[in-house]
């Protein structure tokens, strides 16, 4: 059941140019949140702007109660977050959404602020039996291999300028990781042409996919019809309420 709590900010950083992270104290939240969900945020301070916005949460410590979310600057409503410190505090709803599947070996791929919820799935399930793939423009994008578990099965990176890792896109290391050993599943969030490349790959070699859709989402409870997506099977789906995790034969991407 979603629930709407004040976190307090006990974490407020840059990260990288534009991107953000903030660590709040939200206990009730933090208990419930499960990879692949999202939190529906806005300040504390008003209504200005009217909308929550949805993060995916990048980790999370039940223990401690507080919630990680890294985000990228692009709007209004991320410029405000951006401007809060420790001490502040935002109004958070959810938990809200879809969950990742998390047994057995697991292939994560990411890209941009998508490795957000990826590296939760990362906390979560058996790190010796997850491999990520992450890509990012450049050296300085890819802060996240900082921040996955040090006993992952293997992390491999990309960079478009090659400045780190492999010099061009995450997804060109999928073929060479599906060939080297056996997945169970593919998880993938990130841009919409590296999802789809992802979901073509594994459904040639016949592995289980997973996405994490990105939309604009109005309301967060299904009401707006903002976020909308296409059905392969036909009709649509919300991805606010039936998602942001879908099966990847389910939905357009």
């Amino acid at each position: 059941m979603r629930k709407s709590e004040i976190g307090r900010v006990v974490c407020a950083e840059a990260v990288a140019p534009a991107t953000y992270r903030l660590v709040m104290e939200l206990p009730v939240l933090a208990a419930a949140v499960r990879p692949g969900q999202f939190l529906h945020l806005r300040t504390a301070s008003g209504r200005d702007p009217l909308l929550r916005r949805p993060f995916s949460p990048s980790r999370v410590w039940p223990e401690r109660g507080e919630v990680e979310i890294i985000y990228r600057v692009v709007g209004r409503g991320t410029e405000l977050l951006s401007r809060l410190r420790c001490g502040d505090s935002a109004d958070v709803l959810g938990p809200l959404g879809s969950t990742f599947t998390l047994a057995g070996d697991l292939l994560l791929v990411g890209g941009g602020v998508g490795i957000a919820p990826l590296l939760y799935a990362a906390q979560v399930a058996d790190p010796t039996r997850t491999t990520v793939i992450i890509g990012g423009r450049n050296e300085e994008e890819l802060f996240w291999r900082h921040l996955f578990p040090q006993n992952l099965r293997g992390l491999l990176t990309a960079t478009d300028d090659g400045s780190f890792g492999h010099h061009g896109f995450g997804v060109d290391l999928v073929p060479e990781a599906l060939a080297a050993r056996h997945f169970d599943r593919v998880l993938t969030c990130g841009p919409t042409p590296m999802m789809r490349k992802v979901t073509e790959l594994c459904a040639a070699a016949g592995i289980a996919c997973e996405v994490s859709l990105e939309r604009r989402m109005g309301c967060g409870t299904g009401g707006c019809l903002a976020c909308i997506c296409d059905k392969r099977a036909g009709g649509h789906a919300k991805v606010c309420q039936d998602g942001p995790v879908f099966a990847a034969e389910e939905v357009y991407v």
